[in-house]
């Protein structure tokens, strides 16, 4: 029930029925916090609590100095209203609401308000907010139409990689919980194995290796190579993350590949043992390095070892798959 107190006269006078959802001008005054709650089905006093103690309520002021919610106000108690009913804690709900811009909220209330949510700005808030509501289906629906939609490059470079990126972010600041971060990251890994799973070559080529730096962590750019590389045909060695540098060595001498993909997001010295391994390496060998944390001079290698970087997945997929000098 509305107070007599939120029909103020200072209240700009409107048409009978209510503004409609899309519209955001300076005459969406009327908006108490009383008819905002019948709107949205949010009691008043929910209301005024989110707005004293987390500072999501409404932001104009009519002529004689009330407080009205404008609709990008209701959006975000609306987004914040929903990641609470999925489990998230007021207080990280309200950090996320308060972080999106006025586009991020269209996305997030899409349903009521019909925007463009198939790009790639669309796909990577949907997959943040699902993170954050730590909501499994919502990921893997995402995931798989992504898959679906578009190639595996255009998938990772344009929507997983920002998506992951973005979700890093958030956690670093806070505004979500490494199981959201974690949640999304292994439910990806989920999807790109049954991608590999699905193109796997019937025989894999043994002197093709991926592998992550020692220490290194983060390996779902490894995997989304394999599943790239599994999709044009060819099948590799997969030895995953933190491969400690003595037993890449030793799968270097003693397997002799002739192609070598090493991820490294964390920075690398100059002077770490693998490079003096590859000083010593006797047979022809590509090596192919991606990632962040490799050194922008690589120091001296063996002459029978050509290495060659790669800035994305593209690069890195033609590289290994038409290596420098071959006749394919």
């Amino acid at each position: 029930m509305t107070s007599g107190t939120d029909r103020n006269p200072d209240a700009v006078v409107r048409p009978a029925s209510e503004p409609t959802a899309d519209t955001t001008t300076s005459t969406d005054l009327d908006w108490s916090v009383g008819r905002v709650a019948d709107r949205l089905g949010i009691p008043t006093a929910t209301l005024r609590t989110w707005d004293r103690r987390y500072g999501v309520g409404p932001s104009q002021r009519t002529a004689g100095g009330h407080r009205r919610y404008s609709e990008e106000d209701i959006r975000r108690v609306r987004v914040m209203s929903r990641f609470i009913d999925k489990g998230v804690p007021a207080q990280s709900a309200a950090r996320v609401a308060s972080a999106m811009d006025t586009t991020r909220l269209q996305i997030e209330t899409a349903e009521d308000h019909p925007v463009d949510v198939g790009g790639d700005r669309g796909r990577v808030a949907a997959i943040t907010s699902a993170a954050l509501a730590l909501d499994p289906e919502s990921l893997s629906r995402l995931y798989q139409s992504t898959l679906r939609e578009r190639d595996l490059v255009s998938a990772w470079t344009d929507v997983f990689a920002p998506a992951m990126r973005e979700i890093g972010e958030q956690w670093g600041s806070g505004t979500l919980g490494v199981e959201s971060e974690h949640l999304a990251s292994e439910m990806l890994v989920t999807e790109l194995r049954a991608v590999i799973a699905a193109s796997r070559p019937q025989r894999v080529h043994q002197d093709v290796i991926l592998a992550s730096a020692d220490e290194e962590q983060h390996y779902l750019p490894l995997l989304a190579l394999q599943a790239e590389l599994a999709r044009q045909g060819l099948g590799v060695s997969y030895l995953g993350p933190r491969m400690p540098t003595h037993a890449l060595s030793s799968v270097m001498r003693t397997r002799r590949p002739d192609r070598v993909f090493l991820w490294a997001s964390l920075s690398r010295a100059s002077n770490e043992p693998i490079w003096q391994t590859l000083n010593v390496i006797d047979h022809p060998m590509l090596l192919v390095i991606g990632g962040p944390g490799w050194p922008d001079n690589t120091p001296p290698v063996s002459p029978h070892v050509t290495v060659a970087r790669a800035n994305d997945l593209a690069t890195a997929a033609s590289l290994l798959v038409h290596p420098p000098g071959s006749r394919s």
